[in-house]
C-alpha cells in the first residue's frame, strides 16, 4: 500500500458521507459487524472546523519554533497538542501521558505551558529531538553564536573514519558529501564547546542527512535519486534484463555539508533566541526509551490526566527504513532489525508480539489482566470479522503480500493492550485524543477509529467523540486501479476514564 492521495472533494461539491454502508469492495466477504460498529458510534462522528490535514501532521511543524528543528514527518504539530489540551481543560499539577511520542511535540508543549509530561519512545532520533530541544532555555547564546562563526568559515579536510553505514544506507551520499560529513562530526566533538551544545549540534548534523543525501523520504521506505550508485547499479541490470529502468528521482543540486549546517543551525539559533525572552514556567517531563507495549505495564496507575498520541498507522510504513540514514548515523548498526521487532506492528515484517506480552505479564504478577484484555480482543465481532476478509482476499490472489494478515491481526491486538493500559494509567475522569488513520486492503475497508473506538469502550472507556478531518484520504494507486476509489476517514477519538 504506497501513499495514499488526499481526496478533499473526490470531484464533487458534496463533501462524502461521514459514516459508511459498504466496506466490503463487490460485496465479495461479509460486512455486517462493520456496518453494525459504524450504526453503533455514528452519533460520534462529527467535523470540527479546528481540525484539519495540516495541525495533525507534521506540516505545521515546519514553521514552528523548536518544533521543526527535525523533520519528523509522521509526527503532529503543537497546535493540534494545544487545542486538545485546552478542551480536556489540563491544568498545571496535571500530567500529560504520550505513548508514541515521536520527536516530543507533547512533551515540548506542556513544557512551555507548564505541565508535566511523560513520553514513551523507541527510535533513538527522537530520543536526541528531546534531548537538545528540552534544553532551549538553557543554552549559552555567546557560545553557539561563536560556534556559528566558526563554522562558517572552516574548510572541511579529509575525515578520519567513513560514515557508520548498513545496508539499507550505502551510496546514500555523494562521496565528497559523505567525507564533509564524517569531518564535521569530528570538528564538533572536538570544539571546546559545553555538553548542553554539543548535543544540540548533533541534532543539527542529524536534521541535515536527507537534505545533503540522495534519498527522500516517502512513506514505507525512502526514494533514492538516479544519481545514487544503488539506482545506477539496479538500473543496469534491469536494463541488461529487457526490462524498463527504474523511475528517475532526481532531487536536483545538493547542498554541502557546510552550507547546510550553517542555515540550519542559523535557524535554531533564532529560535532560541526568541524562546530565551520568555521564562518558561517550572515543569518536569520525562522520556522513557522503550516500547509503549512493554514499558506502559511497569507505570503506576491512576496518574495521567490526559493522553494525547499519535500511533504508528497500520499502513506498512517502516520507521527504521524511513529513518535509516539517521539510526545509522547514531550507531544503531545491524541492531536495527532488533528495533523493527520492537515498533508497534505496523508492518508486514513484524512477528507476533503476544507471547512476549503474555510473559512480561507473568512476570509483573498480571497474568489475569492479560488474560481479560484478550478477551476483549477475541469477542469482538468486527475484528474477526477483518481478519476473515482479508483471509479471503488473500485466498482470491487479491493481497500481494500474505504478511499484510499478520500485520493488521496484530496491529488491533497490541492497539488493545496499549488502551487497556491508558485505562489503568489515567486517573478518573482523564480524556484521551488518539490520532489515527481509516486503511483499506485488497477491496477491504478496515474503520481504525472505531474498531479502536469499540476496542476502548470494551476495556471501560466511555467514548465521546470521533473528530473527523474534512480531508479525507484516498487509497493507494493499486487499489484504486482494482477496487476503485474510496473515501477514507482521518480521525481523532477522543475517550474518557469514567
Amino acid at each position: 500500500m504506497s501513499t495514499a492521495s488526499q481526496l478533499p472533494l473526490f470531484g464533487s461539491r458534496t463533501p462524502p458521507p461521514l459514516t459508511r454502508r459498504h466496506f466490503s469492495h463487490a460485496g465479495v466477504c461479509q460486512e455486517e459487524a462493520r456496518v453494525s460498529l459504524e450504526e453503533r458510534y455514528s452519533a460520534l462522528l462529527q467535523v470540527d472546523p479546528r481540525f484539519n490535514r495540516r495541525i495533525v501532521s507534521h506540516q505545521a511543524s515546519k514553521e514552528e519554533w523548536v518544533h521543526g528543528w527535525l523533520r519528523y514527518k509522521e509526527g503532529f504539530s503543537s497546535q493540534l497538542v494545544d487545542k486538545l489540551l485546552d478542551e480536556f481543560t489540563v491544568r498545571p499539577g496535571d500530567v500529560v501521558l504520550d505513548p508514541f511520542a515521536g520527536s516530543a511535540t507533547t512533551l515540548l508543549v506542556a513544557k512551555t505551558r507548564g505541565l508535566d509530561a511523560v513520553g514513551i519512545e523507541i527510535l533513538p532520533v527522537c530520543h536526541l529531538a528531546w534531548e537538545a530541544k528540552s534544553l532551549v532555555g538553557e543554552y549559552d547564546l555567546r557560545e553557539l553564536r561563536a560556534v556559528l562563526s566558526a563554522l562558517q568559515t572552516s574548510e572541511p579536510g579529509p575525515a578520519s573514519r567513513p560514515f557508520p553505514h548498513i545496508t539499507i544506507t550505502r551510496s546514500a551520499f555523494p562521496e565528497r558529501t559523505e567525507n564533509d560529513l564524517m569531518f564535521y562530526t569530528e570538528w564538533l566533538s572536538n570544539l571546546d564547546i559545553s555538553d548542553r551544545a554539543r548535543t544540540l549540534l548533533r541534532l543539527v548534523l542529524v536534521s541535515i542527512l536527507e537534505e545533503v543525501s540522495y534519498t527522500r523520504k516517502d512513506g514505507q521506505y525512502l526514494r533514492w535519486d538516479y544519481r545514487s550508485r544503488k539506482i545506477q547499479e539496479r538500473n543496469a541490470i534491469r536494463i541488461s534484463q529487457g526490462k524498463k529502468p527504474f523511475k528517475k528521482v532526481d532531487k536536483g543540486p545538493l547542498p554541502t555539508v557546510r552550507e547546510a549546517l550553517v542555515r540550519a543551525l542559523s535557524v535554531v539559533l533564532a529560535d532560541i533566541e526568541r524562546l530565551q525572552r520568555h521564562p518558561l514556567p517550572a515543569s518536569r517531563q520525562r522520556l522513557i526509551k522503550d516500547s509503549a507495549l512493554f514499558a506502559l505495564p511497569t507505570l503506576e496507575p491512576g496518574q495521567f490526566a490526559a493522553v494525547i498520541t499519535s500511533p504508528p498507522y497500520c499502513n506498512r510504513y517502516d520507521y527504521t527504513r524511513t529513518y535509516a540514514l539517521e539510526l545509522a548515523y547514531l550507531g544503531v548498526g545491524e541492531g536495527i532489525f532488533a528495533l523493527r521487532q520492537s515498533q508497534l506492528s505496523c508492518t508486514v515484517e513484524n512477528r507476533p508480539k503476544l507471547e512476549r506480552l503474555r510473559e512480561h505479564y507473568a512476570r509483573l504478577g498480571r497474568a489475569e489482566d492479560f488474560a481479560s484484555i484478550l478477551d476483549v480482543i477475541r469477542s469482538n465481532a468486527a475484528l474477526a470479522e477483518v481478519n476473515a476478509a482479508l483471509r479471503t482476499r488473500w485466498e482470491r490472489g487479491e493481497i500481494n503480500n500474505k504478511g499484510v494478515l499478520r500485520m493488521v491481526e496484530q496491529y488491533f491486538v497490541e492497539l488493545a493492550f496499549i488502551f487497556a493500559e491508558l485505562l489503568r494509567t489515567c486517573r478518573p475522569g482523564a480524556y484521551v485524543g488518539i490520532v489515527n488513520d481509516n486503511v483499506r486492503y485488497g477491496g477491504e475497508v478496515i474503520p481504525v477509529d472505531l474498531l479502536s473506538t469499540a476496542l476502548a469502550h470494551s476495556l471501560g472507556f466511555e467514548p465521546l467523540k470521533v473528530y473527523v478531518l474534512p480531508q479525507r484520504k484516498g487509497n493507494s494507486s493499486q487499489q484504486m486501479g482494482r477496487f476503485g476509489r474510496e473515501p477514507l476517514r482521518k480521525s481523532i477519538t477522543v475517550w474518557r476514564k469514567p
